[in-house]
Protein backbone atom coordinates (compact mmCIF):
# COMPACT_ATOMS: atom_id res chain seq x y z
CA UNK A 1 0.00 0.00 0.00
CA UNK A 2 1.34 3.15 -1.19
CA UNK A 3 2.90 5.53 1.78
CA UNK A 4 0.93 8.53 2.93
CA UNK A 5 1.20 11.45 4.99
CA UNK A 6 -2.72 10.47 6.32
CA UNK A 7 -1.59 7.51 8.13
CA UNK A 8 -5.37 5.58 8.23
CA UNK A 9 -7.66 5.63 11.63
CA UNK A 10 -5.01 7.29 13.77
CA UNK A 11 -7.51 10.23 15.54
CA UNK A 12 -4.94 10.92 17.53
CA UNK A 13 -4.38 14.90 17.62
CA UNK A 14 -5.93 17.76 15.86
CA UNK A 15 -3.21 17.45 12.64
CA UNK A 16 -4.46 14.02 11.90
CA UNK A 17 -8.37 14.88 12.47
CA UNK A 18 -7.80 17.80 9.70
CA UNK A 19 -5.57 15.57 7.06
CA UNK A 20 -9.07 13.36 7.43
CA UNK A 21 -11.60 15.88 7.52
CA UNK A 22 -9.50 17.52 4.34
CA UNK A 23 -9.95 13.68 3.22
CA UNK A 24 -13.73 13.15 3.91
CA UNK A 25 -15.05 15.50 0.92
CA UNK A 26 -18.35 14.14 1.01
CA UNK A 27 -18.87 14.97 5.02
CA UNK A 28 -19.60 10.86 5.89
CA UNK A 29 -17.99 11.56 9.39
CA UNK A 30 -17.69 13.55 12.00
CA UNK A 31 -14.67 15.12 13.92
CA UNK A 32 -14.82 17.05 17.37
CA UNK A 33 -12.68 17.70 20.37
CA UNK A 34 -14.56 14.48 22.23
CA UNK A 35 -16.02 12.64 19.47
CA UNK A 36 -14.98 11.21 16.23
CA UNK A 37 -17.01 8.92 14.03
CA UNK A 38 -15.78 7.16 11.18
CA UNK A 39 -19.06 6.06 9.35
CA UNK A 40 -17.22 5.42 5.63
CA UNK A 41 -13.86 3.97 5.88
CA UNK A 42 -13.26 4.64 2.09
CA UNK A 43 -10.98 7.89 2.06
CA UNK A 44 -8.54 6.50 4.34
CA UNK A 45 -8.31 2.99 3.61
CA UNK A 46 -6.06 2.96 1.07
CA UNK A 47 -3.11 5.34 3.04
CA UNK A 48 -2.70 2.79 5.65
CA UNK A 49 1.18 2.83 6.44
CA UNK A 50 1.44 -1.16 7.30
CA UNK A 51 4.08 -1.04 10.62
CA UNK A 52 3.56 2.08 11.85
CA UNK A 53 2.78 2.56 15.56
CA UNK A 54 0.99 4.75 16.52
CA UNK A 55 -1.09 6.14 19.60
CA UNK A 56 -4.49 5.98 20.62
CA UNK A 57 -5.40 8.88 23.13
CA UNK A 58 -9.11 8.05 22.79
CA UNK A 59 -10.77 5.06 23.39
CA UNK A 60 -11.81 3.01 20.35
CA UNK A 61 -14.75 0.91 19.28
CA UNK A 62 -14.67 -0.86 16.03
CA UNK A 63 -17.16 -2.90 14.47
CA UNK A 64 -15.66 -4.54 11.41
CA UNK A 65 -18.39 -4.81 8.46
CA UNK A 66 -16.18 -6.48 6.25
CA UNK A 67 -12.80 -7.76 4.75
CA UNK A 68 -10.32 -8.59 7.85
CA UNK A 69 -6.96 -6.60 9.57
CA UNK A 70 -4.47 -7.83 11.41
CA UNK A 71 -3.40 -5.43 14.34
CA UNK A 72 -1.02 -5.47 16.79
CA UNK A 73 -1.95 -3.83 20.04
CA UNK A 74 0.77 -3.56 23.19
CA UNK A 75 2.59 -6.78 21.47
CA UNK A 76 -0.80 -8.79 20.78
CA UNK A 77 -1.89 -9.72 18.04
CA UNK A 78 -5.47 -9.69 16.70
CA UNK A 79 -6.95 -10.55 13.42
CA UNK A 80 -10.03 -8.67 12.67
CA UNK A 81 -12.88 -10.00 10.43
CA UNK A 82 -16.30 -9.72 9.88
CA UNK A 83 -18.53 -9.03 12.37
CA UNK A 84 -16.04 -8.71 15.28
CA UNK A 85 -16.20 -6.12 18.02
CA UNK A 86 -13.24 -4.65 18.92
CA UNK A 87 -12.32 -2.29 22.04
CA UNK A 88 -9.12 -0.65 22.17
CA UNK A 89 -8.57 1.54 25.41
CA UNK A 90 -7.00 4.96 25.53
CA UNK A 91 -3.46 5.76 25.19
CA UNK A 92 -2.67 2.10 23.50
CA UNK A 93 -0.22 1.83 21.00
CA UNK A 94 -1.51 0.00 17.57
CA UNK A 95 0.12 -1.22 14.70
CA UNK A 96 -1.61 -2.07 11.43
CA UNK A 97 0.29 -5.41 9.96
CA UNK A 98 -1.96 -6.70 7.33
CA UNK A 99 -5.19 -5.25 5.63
CA UNK A 100 -7.45 -6.52 2.84
CA UNK A 101 -8.34 -4.26 0.11
CA UNK A 102 -12.64 -4.38 1.39
CA UNK A 103 -11.38 -3.87 4.28
CA UNK A 104 -14.22 -1.63 5.84
CA UNK A 105 -15.65 -0.44 9.50
CA UNK A 106 -17.60 1.09 11.75
CA UNK A 107 -15.53 3.45 14.07
CA UNK A 108 -16.41 5.75 17.24
CA UNK A 109 -13.10 7.18 18.72
CA UNK A 110 -13.82 9.20 22.19
CA UNK A 111 -12.84 10.83 25.70
CA UNK A 112 -15.71 11.62 27.80
CA UNK A 113 -15.03 12.59 30.88
CA UNK A 114 -18.40 11.18 32.06
CA UNK A 115 -17.30 7.19 30.59
CA UNK A 116 -13.37 7.33 33.13
CA UNK A 117 -15.62 7.05 36.44
CA UNK A 118 -18.27 3.78 35.07
CA UNK A 119 -15.81 1.35 34.91
CA UNK A 120 -16.49 -0.08 31.69
CA UNK A 121 -13.64 0.44 29.99
CA UNK A 122 -10.85 -2.02 31.94
CA UNK A 123 -7.33 -0.83 30.49
CA UNK A 124 -6.87 -3.82 28.57
CA UNK A 125 -8.22 -4.31 25.01
CA UNK A 126 -11.22 -6.96 24.25
CA UNK A 127 -12.03 -8.59 21.22
CA UNK A 128 -15.39 -9.76 20.68
CA UNK A 129 -17.01 -12.48 17.98
CA UNK A 130 -20.38 -10.93 17.59
CA UNK A 131 -22.97 -13.06 16.62
CA UNK A 132 -25.95 -12.07 13.64
CA UNK A 133 -28.45 -10.72 16.26
CA UNK A 134 -25.79 -9.11 18.75
CA UNK A 135 -23.77 -7.58 15.46
CA UNK A 136 -27.03 -5.83 13.81
CA UNK A 137 -27.73 -4.25 17.00
CA UNK A 138 -24.14 -2.53 17.52
CA UNK A 139 -24.65 -1.34 14.15
CA UNK A 140 -27.77 0.24 15.22
CA UNK A 141 -25.91 2.48 17.82
CA UNK A 142 -23.53 3.04 15.66
CA UNK A 143 -26.50 4.34 13.01
CA UNK A 144 -28.60 5.89 15.81
CA UNK A 145 -25.33 8.06 16.74
CA UNK A 146 -24.52 9.08 12.98
CA UNK A 147 -28.40 10.66 13.44
CA UNK A 148 -28.02 11.91 16.45
CA UNK A 149 -24.69 14.04 15.46
CA UNK A 150 -26.13 15.46 11.98
CA UNK A 151 -29.16 16.38 13.72
CA UNK A 152 -29.58 19.99 13.89
CA UNK A 153 -31.00 19.31 17.16
CA UNK A 154 -28.51 16.95 18.74
CA UNK A 155 -26.13 18.02 21.61
CA UNK A 156 -22.77 17.21 23.07
CA UNK A 157 -24.22 15.65 26.35
CA UNK A 158 -27.11 13.18 24.10
CA UNK A 159 -24.13 12.19 22.00
CA UNK A 160 -21.71 11.30 25.18
CA UNK A 161 -24.91 9.61 26.74
CA UNK A 162 -25.32 6.82 23.59
CA UNK A 163 -22.26 6.52 23.58
CA UNK A 164 -22.03 5.53 27.11
CA UNK A 165 -25.20 3.35 26.65
CA UNK A 166 -23.31 1.76 23.48
CA UNK A 167 -20.55 1.23 26.28
CA UNK A 168 -22.96 -0.44 28.56
CA UNK A 169 -24.26 -2.60 26.03
CA UNK A 170 -20.48 -3.92 25.04
CA UNK A 171 -19.53 -4.24 28.62
CA UNK A 172 -22.68 -6.88 29.07
CA UNK A 173 -22.01 -8.93 25.76
CA UNK A 174 -18.12 -9.21 27.05
CA UNK A 175 -18.74 -10.35 30.37
CA UNK A 176 -21.40 -12.95 28.85
CA UNK A 177 -18.60 -14.12 26.94
CA UNK A 178 -15.90 -14.26 29.64
CA UNK A 179 -18.10 -15.54 32.23
CA UNK A 180 -16.52 -18.89 33.79
CA UNK A 181 -18.71 -21.88 33.63
CA UNK A 182 -18.11 -22.51 37.29
CA UNK A 183 -17.68 -19.43 40.01
CA UNK A 184 -14.09 -19.36 40.48
CA UNK A 185 -12.07 -18.22 43.66
CA UNK A 186 -10.78 -14.42 43.63
CA UNK A 187 -7.06 -14.62 42.98
CA UNK A 188 -5.18 -11.40 44.73
CA UNK A 189 -2.31 -12.11 43.30
CA UNK A 190 -4.32 -11.74 39.45
CA UNK A 191 -5.84 -8.63 40.68
CA UNK A 192 -2.47 -7.42 41.38
CA UNK A 193 -1.12 -7.75 38.45
CA UNK A 194 -3.97 -6.53 36.85
CA UNK A 195 -3.92 -3.39 38.98
CA UNK A 196 -0.05 -2.71 37.91
CA UNK A 197 -0.87 -3.15 34.04
CA UNK A 198 -3.55 -0.94 34.40
CA UNK A 199 -1.68 1.28 36.10
CA UNK A 200 1.01 1.41 33.54
CA UNK A 201 -1.54 1.43 30.62
CA UNK A 202 -3.39 4.90 31.54
CA UNK A 203 -0.65 7.06 32.17
CA UNK A 204 0.58 8.93 29.38
CA UNK A 205 4.09 8.09 29.63
CA UNK A 206 5.00 4.74 32.23
CA UNK A 207 6.78 6.15 35.44
CA UNK A 208 10.11 4.22 35.86
CA UNK A 209 9.87 3.29 38.83
CA UNK A 210 8.58 -0.05 40.45
CA UNK A 211 7.51 1.39 44.00
CA UNK A 212 4.96 4.08 41.95
CA UNK A 213 2.98 1.28 41.41
CA UNK A 214 4.17 -0.40 44.35
CA UNK A 215 2.63 1.99 46.39
CA UNK A 216 -0.41 2.88 44.38
CA UNK A 217 -1.20 -0.61 45.16
CA UNK A 218 -0.49 -0.75 48.55
CA UNK A 219 1.92 -3.72 48.76
CA UNK A 220 5.84 -3.38 48.89
CA UNK A 221 8.04 -3.21 45.65
CA UNK A 222 9.51 -6.76 46.60
CA UNK A 223 6.20 -7.98 47.03
CA UNK A 224 5.14 -6.47 43.40
CA UNK A 225 7.53 -8.11 41.58
CA UNK A 226 7.19 -11.65 43.20
CA UNK A 227 3.49 -11.83 41.59
CA UNK A 228 4.58 -9.67 38.61
CA UNK A 229 6.89 -12.05 37.48
CA UNK A 230 5.16 -15.32 39.16
CA UNK A 231 2.04 -14.42 36.80
CA UNK A 232 4.00 -13.04 33.27
CA UNK A 233 7.46 -14.69 33.70
CA UNK A 234 8.88 -10.91 33.10
CA UNK A 235 9.54 -8.23 35.82
CA UNK A 236 8.49 -5.15 36.90
CA UNK A 237 10.91 -3.21 34.41
CA UNK A 238 10.57 -5.59 31.85
CA UNK A 239 6.91 -3.85 31.54
CA UNK A 240 7.96 -0.33 32.26
CA UNK A 241 10.80 -0.90 29.24
CA UNK A 242 8.26 -2.83 26.89
CA UNK A 243 5.94 0.19 26.91
CA UNK A 244 8.37 2.94 27.19
CA UNK A 245 10.02 1.84 23.74
CA UNK A 246 6.55 1.47 22.60
CA UNK A 247 5.24 4.95 23.03
CA UNK A 248 8.76 5.87 22.21
CA UNK A 249 8.14 3.93 18.81
CA UNK A 250 5.37 5.97 18.06
CA UNK A 251 6.01 9.44 18.95
CA UNK A 252 9.58 8.71 16.96
CA UNK A 253 7.00 7.69 14.17
CA UNK A 254 4.37 10.17 14.18
CA UNK A 255 6.16 13.86 14.99
CA UNK A 256 9.11 15.71 14.42
CA UNK A 257 9.89 15.57 18.17
CA UNK A 258 13.00 16.28 19.30
CA UNK A 259 14.86 13.08 20.67
CA UNK A 260 15.91 14.50 23.56
CA UNK A 261 12.30 15.70 24.55
CA UNK A 262 11.09 12.37 23.68
CA UNK A 263 13.44 10.72 25.92
CA UNK A 264 12.64 13.82 28.81
CA UNK A 265 8.71 12.91 28.17
CA UNK A 266 9.20 9.23 28.46
CA UNK A 267 11.33 10.13 32.31
CA UNK A 268 14.79 9.79 30.75
CA UNK A 269 15.88 12.98 31.05
CA UNK A 270 19.62 12.51 29.43
CA UNK A 271 19.18 12.39 25.62
CA UNK A 272 22.39 9.56 25.38
CA UNK A 273 20.52 7.93 27.90
CA UNK A 274 17.57 7.38 26.12
CA UNK A 275 19.73 7.05 22.56
CA UNK A 276 21.83 3.97 24.85
CA UNK A 277 18.02 2.20 26.41
CA UNK A 278 16.33 2.25 22.56
CA UNK A 279 19.14 0.79 20.93
CA UNK A 280 19.41 -1.78 23.85
CA UNK A 281 15.46 -2.76 23.24
CA UNK A 282 15.02 -2.05 19.27
CA UNK A 283 18.98 -2.66 17.99
CA UNK A 284 18.62 0.69 16.55
CA UNK A 285 18.97 4.22 17.28
CA UNK A 286 15.98 6.80 17.62
CA UNK A 287 17.29 8.56 14.50
CA UNK A 288 17.61 5.17 12.36
CA UNK A 289 14.07 4.28 13.42
CA UNK A 290 12.79 7.33 12.63
CA UNK A 291 14.16 7.51 9.13
CA UNK A 292 13.40 3.94 8.45
CA UNK A 293 9.24 4.59 9.47
CA UNK A 294 9.29 8.24 7.20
Amino acid sequence: MQKNDSQGIRVIDNSIRKQMQHLDRYGDNYFSEAISLIMNLEPYVNRVVLGLPSRTHEHLIILVRRGTSTINVSYNDYTLKEGHLFIVPANSVLIKKAQSDDYNVFCVAFRIPEVEHLDLIDYKESHIVLSDNDRRLAESYFRLLEQLIKSKSSNQQSVNHLVISLLYGVYTLYQEISRPVAPVRPDRSQEIMNGFTRLLSEQDYPVRKPEYYANKLNITKGHLADIVKEKSGKTTMDWINERTILLAQAMLASSDEMIEAIGKKLFIVDASQFVKFFKKHTGETPNEYRKRMK
